[in-house]
């Protein structure tokens, strides 16, 4: 198939490059920097596993290039969640209707897909293996793991057999809510927290009150989890299912456990939301911001999620100084009493 990046990033360059490597068709969308780099230098995939080196990507700038003699075929879309309404917008106004891969992170973005272009259009997808973008055009594997694919899309065997001919460990789920909640259960571990206090995930989750908050943040998570029919399950190479027994064990037995699990996906990285401090936007909200929203509509406490989603907002919007939390874990701690939190002060 020829497949279209829309959203050239860490995500979107990996399964880009191991495709095209494979021998299939691909296009990336990329902004005029990126591109720029792109064409001039290819693109390289260093860290966990073997180096993999596109020298001649093609590259446009503008969803009108893509199409522009022959169509895709799929897109695979990894904006961030933010960007979503906006891409889904300019995909509905192709010139014929396509399928399109969503490898956002967080929740209801196959929704606003699918109020864009048709339910039968969308195929909800994950990433677990660890990627970054350290400088444009290189991208590096923290550590190699797989995707997901959930549905039962016409399109579904022939994408699985072209991702697992690229080494991309491609899973099939049956419930894609189930999946894409199970994946939302780790990309919030510490990432809040971290970026308020302006702390290494690690020294998270040494802090007792600090570690008190995340493990309620998770529990909470949980429990809407399984209000809405479902449990965690296992992602690839990620025992989410495990995490999500685990967080009910005492803290002396599940304080180990989650140190290991983030030091095998973060290491000693900063979480994404780090970044959007002062930028103005954040998929916190398609995160944390998920979890208070749906324990709303279904009538689960969530003051652990409320108060790192509202805080973290406040950080990035610009209404509330960063030094007013940054090593300034009390701060937190009494905003997550306030907010109800249980087991802390």
């Amino acid at each position: 198939m020829h497949y279209l990046v829309f959203g050239t990033g860490a995500v979107g360059g990996l399964f880009g490059i191991r495709l095209a490597l494979a021998g299939h068709q691909v296009t990336f969308l990329a902004r005029p920097k990126l591109a720029r780099v792109m064409q001039a230098q290819g693109m390289v995939v260093i860290g966990d596993g073997p180096a993999w080196r596109l020298l001649t990507p093609s590259v446009v700038t503008t969803l009108e290039q893509a199409f522009d003699p022959h169509p895709p075929d799929i897109i695979l879309l990894s904006v961030k969640a933010y960007d979503c309404h906006e891409a889904a917008e300019l995909i509905r106004g192709t010139s014929r209707p396509l399928d399109v891969v969503c490898l956002l992170n967080g929740i209801n973005n196959e929704t606003t897909l699918a109020t864009a272009i048709g339910a039968e259009h969308v195929i909800p997808a994950t990433l677990t293996t660890a990627v970054q973008m350290i400088e444009p055009g290189v991208l590096r594997v923290e550590r190699q793991r797989g995707c997901g694919l959930a549905g039962d899309h016409a399109i579904l065997p022939k994408l699985l057999n072209e991702l697992s001919q690229a080494g991309l460990d491609p899973h099939l789920y049956p419930n894609p809510d189930r999946m894409k909640w199970s994946k939302l259960l780790t990309n919030i571990v510490t990432n809040a927290t971290s970026a308020i206090m302006g702390w290494l995930p690690a020294q998270i989750l040494v802090h007792r009150e600090l570690f008190r908050i995340e493990i309620e943040a998770l529990r909470e998570t949980v429990r809407v989890m399984r209000q809405m029919g479902f449990s965690p399950q296992n992602l690839p190479d990620v025992p989410v299912g495990l995490l999500g027994r685990a967080i009910n064990l005492p803290a002396s037995l599940i304080q180990p456990f989650l140190r290991r699990v983030v030091s095998r996906g973060r290491g000693d990285k900063l979480p994404s939301f780090n970044y959007d401090i002062g930028r103005g936007r954040s998929e916190v909200r398609w995160l944390n911001g998920a979890v208070v929203q749906q324990g709303a509509q279904s009538g689960v406490p969530t003051p652990a999620n409320h108060v790192l989603t509202e805080i973290l907002l406040d950080l990035v919007e610009g209404r509330v100084a960063h030094d007013q939390f940054r090593g300034r874990p009390e701060q937190l701690i009494q905003r997550a009493v306030e907010a109800g939190v249980p087991g802390l002060g």
